[in-house]
């Protein structure tokens, strides 16, 4: 049983414990790198950013009321960063568990017993007349042991997607306020 507490000890537990958590570290860096490569693709022409940015040009119609009381549509000429309008897939490694599960089996075998054989032979012989007996006697005992030990190892890992982008709520807020005419002081 000794051997068991020996065959623990002898575990990298180090490896065994840290290492789930390194690769969970450099899977959070090759989330980190797919970001920023879409980041890039959907921000610039090409991905690159001496090209220009990638944007949406539009025309937005807004009432205006103007100091004289009438109403009418003024044309504004609206561009907005793509970047700004869709929501960026940033993932992180929200919480990473390690739990160990380890098992080991030991089966031990004591054959310690007895064995024991008694053999025999008797003979008879009278007036022409012979026999003989013979006998075998044999016994044997073997004890057999075994115990077992056991621990666990996981991993959990979880994903989390994060919140929309600013740019995106502020536009959604821009197309809201279209609804409502403005007031000027002046003629426009």
């Amino acid at each position: 049983m000794a051997d068991i507490g020996k065959s623990f000890e002898s575990l990298p537990l180090g490896q065994l414990i840290c290492g789930p958590i390194v690769e969970v570290a450099k899977g959070q860096s090759e989330l980190c790198r797919v970001y920023l490569d879409y980041l890039f693709q959907l921000a610039f022409k090409d991905g690159d950013p001496s090209k220009g940015i990638n944007s949406v040009k539009f025309q937005l119609q807004r009432q205006i009321v103007t100091p004289e009381g009438d109403v009418k549509p003024v044309t504004y000429d609206v561009e907005a960063p793509l970047l700004s309008l869709v929501p960026v897939p940033a993932f992180t490694m929200d919480e990473t568990t390690v739990q160990f599960t380890m098992e080991i089996k030991e089966v031990v075998t004591d054959k310690t017993g007895s064995k024991s054989s008694l053999d025999t032979t008797a003979k008879f012989s009278a007036w022409g007349f012979s026999s003989s007996v013979q006998g075998k006697v044999s016994a044997s005992h073997d004890n057999t042991r075994t115990s077992d030990q056991s621990a666990k190892y996981d991993i959990f890992a979880r994903a989390a997607q994060q919140p929309p982008a600013e740019g995106m709520a502020k536009l959604t807020a821009l197309f809201a306020s279209v609804m409502e005419p403005i007031e000027t002081g002046g003629s426009t």
